[in-house]
C-alpha cells in the first residue's frame, strides 16, 4: 500500500464521513424546531446508512496466468512483506475472490463449494446463508500463516466428465483430450471465496474483485450481469511479451468494454522483456510499442494503459529497492488510481446525496427568510399603529382578513390540486410498484423458462424490458405533469401572495431504462454463444434467467425509491410553504384582535416578534454553518 492511495482513501472517507455527519446533524436541527418526524428522519438515515454501506470496487478481470493476483498484492497488501494471495506460474486463484471489510465478521476466508452451482441460487443469495460456506478464520496475531490459508483459493478437484459437465465446467462437445489417464478432469473446488481482512484501504470502503479466466467467466453469470458492470474500475491484464492475445480479446470485447465502468488495460511481466544483451533503449521501444498496439486494439486512450512488472514491484516493496520500483512501473498505475479513479468515484457518491441535502437546505433557508420577511412586516405594521386609535385598527384588520380570505379561496384550490397530483404520485409509485414488477415477471418468465432458443429466450427477455421501458416512459410522462402542475401553482402564489419563486426538481429516470437495455444486451449476447444453449447447460440458463431477473428486480426497485424521493421534494417544500403563510396571517389577526381588546398588548407583541426575528436569525445561521460543513 503506497502513502499516495492511504491518502487518496482517507480523503474519499473523509468526505463521506462529513456528508453523514452533516445528514445527523440537520436532523437534530429539525428535531428541535419543526419537531420529530419519524418519517422524514428515516429518510434522511436512509441516505446515512446508504454513504456509510458504500463501497469502491475495483475489479482485476484477465485469462488465466496475467498476474491478477500478484498485482493486488503489489499495489495493497506488501506490507505483508509476503505474498498474502497465492501467486505462481499457471493458474493461481481458481474461483472469484471478493476481498472487502466488515468489522461485523472476524478475519477469515469463506469459500463456497463448487458444489452450489447444480442449485439456481445466486451468489448474492447464498451470502445470506453462512451454512452454505466454509469458513476459515484468520488470526491476527499470526498473520505469516495467512498466505498458507489461503493456498485454498488454488485448490482443485477431479471429477467424471460428466460431473464437470452438469456444473457447466467443460465444453459438451470436447473429447478425451481433456481427460487425465484416470478418465476425470480438474475443475475449480469452490465457486466463490470472500475474503475479510482489516486493511486500511478496505476499512475505508475499498472492494477488491479478483476474477479468474474466460471459463469461469462465462460460466457465473453473476459476474458478468452484477459484479463487473457494478465495479467501479475495471483493471484488465495481459501479457506483455503477448500483447492482446484471441482470448484476450474474447474477454475484453465479452465482459468488458460495453461496460461503462472506467477501464485500465494492463501491460504484466515487462520484466521478461527485459534483456541484458539489448540496449535499455530498445527494450523501452519494444514495450512502448506494445502499449500503442494495445491502446489501438481496444480502443482505449494511450494514458490507460500501463506496462509493467507486478512481481517487481511486489519485490521492490518488500525489499524496499526504490530502483526495482520505480523501474516495475506500478507507480503510474498508482497515480492514476488515486488521482482519478478514486477521486471520480468520490463525486459520483456525494453527487445525489449532496444535491438532495444542498436543495434540502436551501429549502429550509428560503422558509426561514420568507418567514422573517412576514414578521418584520408585521412588525412595522404594529409599530405605526403606536398611538393609532381604534379605528385604524380596525381598518387594517378588515383588510388583514380580506387578504386571508383571498388566500384561503387560493389555498383551498392548491388543497384540491395537492389531492389530484398525490393520487397521480400514488398511481405513479404504483406503476414500479413489486405488485407490478410481479405482473411483468409472470408474464415473461413461463416463456423464459420453457426457452431454449436464441429466439425465444431473447425474445421474452426483450418483452420484459419493452414492458420496463413502457412503465418507465409513462412514469416520466406522469412525473412531467406534476411538476407542470407544481410550476404553476407556484406561479400563482408568486403573483397572488407575494411568494418567492419556488423550482420543482425533474424526475430523471433514463439511467435505469439504460440499464433495463442492458440486461437485454447481455441476454442477446449471451444467446448468441452457442455453447450456453446446448442440452446439457439448461441449468446455465436457469440461472441465466434467475440472475437477469434479479437485476431487473434491483433496477425497478432503485427506480420506485428514487421517484418516491422526488416526490417528497417536489410536493413538500410548496406545500409547507401554503400553510406557513397562513399561520402568519393567522398570527397577524389574532394580535390585532388582541389590540383592539387591549392596547398595553401591542408592546408585549412587538417584543415577542422581535425576539422571534432574533430566534430565526439564529436558525439561519445554524442552517448556514450545516450548509458549510457539507464536503
Amino acid at each position: 500500500m503506497t502513502a499516495l492511495l492511504e491518502q487518496e482513501i482517507a480523503d474519499y472517507t473523509a468526505r463521506r464521513d462529513r456528508l453523514v455527519e452533516a445528514i445527523h446533524t440537520f436532523i437534530h436541527w429539525l428535531d428541535a424546531h419543526e419537531g420529530v418526524d419519524g418519517e422524514r428522519n428515516l429518510r434522511l438515515l436512509d441516505s446515512a446508512e446508504a454513504l456509510q454501506r458504500d463501497r469502491l470496487t475495483l475489479a482485476f478481470v484477465a485469462e488465466y496466468s496475467r498476474g491478477k493476483s500478484e498485482l493486488i498484492n503489489a499495489l495493497f497488501f506488501a506490507d505483508h512483506r509476503q505474498r498474502l494471495l497465492p501467486s505462481d506460474a499457471g493458474r493461481t486463484t481458481m474461483c472469484p475472490t471478493e476481498i472487502a471489510y466488515d468489522p461485523q465478521e472476524e478475519s477469515c476466508l469463506k469459500l463456497l463449494p463448487i458444489e452450489t452451482r447444480l442449485a439456481e441460487e445466486a451468489i448474492a443469495h447464498l451470502k445470506l446463508k453462512p451454512v452454505e460456506w466454509v469458513k476459515l478464520k484468520l488470526d491476527p496475531e499470526n498473520r505469516e500463516e495467512w498466505p498458507q490459508v489461503l493456498l485454498k483459493l488454488r485448490e482443485t478437484r477431479r471429477v467424471p466428465p460428466e460431473t464437470a459437465r452438469a456444473l457447466g465446467l467443460l465444453d459438451p462437445q470436447s473429447g478425451d483430450e481433456n481427460l487425465g489417464e484416470d478418465g476425470c478432469v480438474d475443475i475449480p473446488a469452490w465457486r466463490y471465496a470472500l475474503l475479510n481482512l482489516p486493511h486500511p484501504l478496505l476499512e475505508a470502503g475499498l472492494v477488491l474483485l479478483d476474477t479468474p479466466g474466460l471459463n469461469a467467466l462465462g460460466s457465473e453469470p453473476e459476474l458478468t450481469l452484477s459484479a463487473i458492470p457494478n465495479a467501479h474500475a475495471i483493471i484488465f491484464l495481459l501479457a506483455a511479451d503477448a500483447g492482446v492475445t484471441r482470448s484476450d480479446l474474447e474477454i475484453w470485447q465479452k465482459y468488458v468494454h460495453k461496460h461503462v465502468n472506467f477501464h485500465v488495460a494492463v501491460l504484466n511481466k515487462i520484466d521478461t522483456l527485459w534483456d541484458e544483451m539489448k540496449p535499455a533503449e530498445e527494450i523501452r521501444a519494444g514495450i512502448e510499442r506494445q502499449v500503442q498496439d494495445t491502446a489501438r486494439i481496444l480502443k482505449l486512450p494511450l494514458e490507460q494503459v500501463f506496462a509493467l512488472s507486478a512481481r517487481s514491484a511486489l519485490v521492490g516493496r518488500v525489499k524496499q529497492d526504490a530502483d526495482l520500483l520505480a523501474r516495475s512501473g506500478v507507480l503510474s498505475l498508482e497515480h492514476l488510481l488515486a488521482h482519478k479513479i478514486i477521486p471520480a468515484r468520490r463525486e459520483i457518491l456525494c453527487h445525489t446525496t449532496l444535491h438532495d441535502m444542498e436543495a434540502r437546505l436551501a429549502g429550509h433557508q428560503a422558509r426561514l427568510a420568507e418567514r422573517a420577511h412576514q414578521v418584520s412586516r408585521h412588525l412595522v405594521e404594529l409599530s405605526q399603529l403606536s398611538g393609532k386609535n381604534r379605528d385604524m385598527v380596525q381598518q387594517l384588520r378588515d383588510e388583514v382578513m380580506q387578504e386571508k380570505e383571498r388566500y384561503e379561496a387560493t389555498a383551498e384550490r392548491f388543497r384540491h390540486l395537492r389531492a389530484q397530483i398525490l393520487r397521480q404520485g400514488e398511481e405513479l409509485l404504483g406503476l414500479l410498484s413489486k405488485e407490478n414488477l410481479s405482473a411483468l415477471l409472470a408474464d415473461a418468465m413461463p416463456d423464459m423458462e420453457s426457452a431454449w432458443t436464441t429466439g425465444g429466450l431473447t425474445g421474452a427477455m426483450r418483452r420484459l424490458a419493452e414492458g420496463a421501458h413502457e412503465r418507465f416512459a409513462r412514469a416520466s410522462r406522469m412525473g412531467h405533469n406534476i411538476q407542470g402542475f407544481l410550476h404553476d401553482t407556484c406561479e400563482r402564489f408568486v403573483h397572488m401572495h407575494g411568494f418567492k419563486p419556488m423550482q420543482a426538481p425533474a424526475l430523471d429516470l433514463q439511467r435505469y431504462r439504460q440499464r433495463m437495455e442492458a440486461l437485454v444486451r447481455e441476454a442477446e449476447d449471451f444467446c448468441r454463444d452457442p455453447t450456453n444453449l446446448v442440452l446439457e447447460k439448461r441449468f446455465m440458463i436457469r440461472r441465466f434467467i434467475a440472475n437477469v431477473v434479479q437485476e431487473a428486480v434491483k433496477t425497478y426497485s432503485l427506480a420506485a425509491q428514487e421517484t418516491d424521493r422526488w416526490l417528497q421534494l417536489a410536493i413538500t417544500p410548496i406545500t409547507v410553504r401554503v400553510r406557513e403563510h397562513k399561520q402568519i396571517l393567522d398570527e397577524r389577526l389574532d394580535n390585532l384582535k388582541k389590540i383592539l381588546a387591549n392596547t398595553e398588548a401591542l408592546q408585549g407583541r412587538m417584543l415577542e416578534m422581535k425576539q422571534e426575528l432574533a430566534e430565526l436569525k439564529l436558525r439561519r445561521t445554524e442552517l448556514e454553518d450545516i450548509a458549510h460543513a457539507l464536503p
